[in-house]
This record gives structure tokens, sequence and C-alpha cells, in this order.
């Protein structure tokens, strides 16, 4: 499942903002984060280095324990 950006709600996320707890696409993190000196300094997270480190929601996890059934 992909994270839709917090600002636009349109393109996928493609980044976290730890400081504004947001999730933003890439055009939208340039736009917010060019607004000022203090936001262009907040730390920002890549989400494709963070996705294997996240759990599944509910309905992947269920998906994927159906498919390593052995029936």
């Amino acid at each position: 499942m992909k994270i839709q950006c917090d600002v636009c709600e349109r393109a996928p996320a493609t980044v976290i903002c730890c400081a504004d707890e947001a999730a933003l696409c890439a055009k939208c993190d340039v736009e917010v984060h060019a607004a000022n000196k203090l936001a262009s300094k907040h730390q920002r997270l890549l989400l494709q280095s963070l996705s294997n480190k996240l759990p599944r929601c509910d309905i992947c996890q269920v998906h994927s324990l159906h498919s390593m059934s052995i029936f």
C-alpha cells in the first residue's frame, strides 16, 4: 500500500518529515522545506529506505499469512 502525500493528497509520498510529522511527495517536500531557513533544516527520511523496517498493515499481514498456508 502506498502512502499518499499529506499536502497534495494526490501523489505517493517519498519522504517523512520528522519535525512536521508528515509524509510528502518530492514536489511538496521541495515547496514546504524551501519556505524558510528553519524548515530547510528539518530532518527527512526516505520512505524507500524505511519500507523494510515498517510493520505491515493488517490487510497485508493477513494476505501474506494466507499465501504461506499449506492445505
